[in-house]
């Protein structure tokens, strides 16, 4: 009898009590036998087709897939793996979407998988062309607050909290907030100047947050975006999550100045040798009231970056995330509470962290209220706004979808300068959709339609897993 017929009559807490049992120790039998204890977990054909997608690469020995799952196991502590997969595989996945499924039948939308939360603007750093740069500093979300914006999120099926600012480390109420809140799991970015040994060891006995440090290349490339001497400092950053068996990550502003660099082979090589396990790539976009267009990265850029991305995920043993280029994996925008949203330091409710408007302020709804907004209703009868989902997004690839929803909704900007991006730049951001759009077009004829009965990959797990995705509207 083979292990999928041994557990098909198992209930779904004597399946959770095995795979508890199984993560004690790691081989390569026991990561296929997870999948198919995994499935035991849902009925949902989009989580089902995940689990089975990676199944597959695991049982294919030339796929990085089985050193990558295999090296995360063997590199937590063993308690780290019962958490993680409490908090990110069964609160976040496998219950929160019987919550997500439920609270659509009664209401009519289906809340998202992520939540982004800046509980603060403070930051001891600078960087050129941050996102945040026109928010005015104010002290950020009280505590009291967050602890009602959490609650709000379990009680959707939300489990997955995303934490920006700012520097998060900043956040005075940070470690406790991760502490109080042992059935969610956290994602911290960070510029990692502020990480110390004794931080790295309190985020590892948590055991439910995972960190991110924000990176723009080598020395001369961060340095010149972020300031002297943080290069040295992330790198100390990550040495000490590294030697605190935290799991850790990677993210890169790319900009027309670093796309090589953050795209070659030996960078991605690098990040591996640093102990990284994921590396998320964010187009640089001129949302923050001082933008400069001429930063973004060119339409040859764009496509290169997205060339080198699927080479990494069949050849390297991390997980790649491509916000932009991802579109195909994901169909399209997951802005407006489709996948996700942002609430940031003042308590605006906003579709996506560059698109910054607002019609709430979650100090003055619920979270429920805010993601029923005409805003994000708006936003998520349009997605997607292109039949070319490798032209997902409604600032740079169809802005006059977001003109569009600001004529319809009448939302505030949530802070100063940021119209231009609808005003002043109106037709240089036109002129880079319609340059992008040729090129994305002749691509997307030419690689996907040929597999348009091949059912879109889901990026999520960075590798490629054939998922796909439920209606949201």
């Amino acid at each position: 009898m083979n292990f999928s017929d041994q557990v098909k009559d198992l209930t779904g807490h004597q399946v959770s009590k095995m795979i508890v049992e199984l993560l004690r120790r790691v081989s390569d039998e026991r990561l296929v036998q997870l999948t198919y204890l995994g499935e035991k977990l849902t009925s949902d054909d989009e989580l089902l087709n995940a689990i089975r997608g990676v199944r597959m690469m695991l049982q294919n020995p030339a796929h990085p897939a089985k050193k990558l799952f295999r090296g995360v196991l063997e590199y937590l502590p063993a308690k780290n793996r019962t958490i993680i997969f409490n908090t990110l595989f069964n609160n976040a996945w496998f219950m929160g979407n019987k919550k997500r499924d439920q609270f659509e039948k009664e209401h009519g939308f289906r809340p998202p998988f992520v939540m982004i939360l800046s509980p603060t603007w403070h930051c001891n750093l600078r960087c050129s062309g941050c996102y945040t740069l026109g928010y005015q500093r104010h002290p950020g979300l009280p505590y009291d607050l967050v602890k009602r914006i959490l609650r709000e999120c379990t009680d959707v099926g939300l489990h997955f909290v995303t934490v920006l600012g700012g520097e998060p480390f900043m956040y005075p109420f940070l470690f406790q907030m991760i502490e109080e809140h042992p059935q969610i799991f956290f994602q911290v970015y960070t510029n990692g100047t502020l990480m110390t040994k004794e931080k790295a060891k309190k985020i590892r006995d948590f055991g439910n947050a995972m960190v991110v440090v924000s990176c723009e290349g080598y020395e001369e490339e961060t340095d010149r975006w972020r300031g002297p001497g943080v290069f040295k400092k992330i790198m100390e950053a990550m040495d000490h999550l590294m030697d605190a068996n935290v799991l850790f990550g990677s993210s890169a502003t790319v900009t027309k100045n670093n796309v090589g660099v953050v795209s070659s082979e030996e960078w991605i090589d690098f990040l591996l040798k640093k102990g990284i396990i994921a590396q998320m790539y964010f187009l640089y976009l001129p949302v923050n009231g001082q933008g400069d267009i001429n930063l973004m990265v060119t339409p040859e850029q764009r496509n290169h970056l997205r060339k080198q991305v699927m080479h990494f995920r069949r050849t390297k043993s991390m997980f790649i995330l491509d916000f932009w280029n991802d579109g195909p994996h994901v169909r399209g925008c997951i802005a407006g509470g489709r996948r996700y949203f942002h609430i940031n330091a003042n308590g605006d409710v906003e579709p996506c962290v560059y698109t910054h408007i607002a019609m709430h302020n979650i100090r003055d709804v619920s979270l429920a209220e805010a993601l029923d907004s005409p805003l994000f209703r708006a936003i998520r009868k349009r997605q997607p706004y292109n039949e070319n989902h490798l032209r997902p997004c409604m600032i740079i690839d169809n802005p006059h979808i977001y003109r569009e929803i600001i004529e319809e909704t009448k939302p505030y900007f949530t802070h100063h300068g940021a119209e231009e991006i609808v005003t002043k730049m109106k037709e240089d951001l036109n002129r880079y959709a319609a340059r992008f759009g040729v090129l994305a077009d002749k691509v997307w004829r030419e690689e996907y339609l040929k597999e348009r009965g091949v059912t879109p990959r889901c990026a999520s797990a960075g590798l490629g897993v054939t998922m796909p995705m439920k209606s949201t509207l």
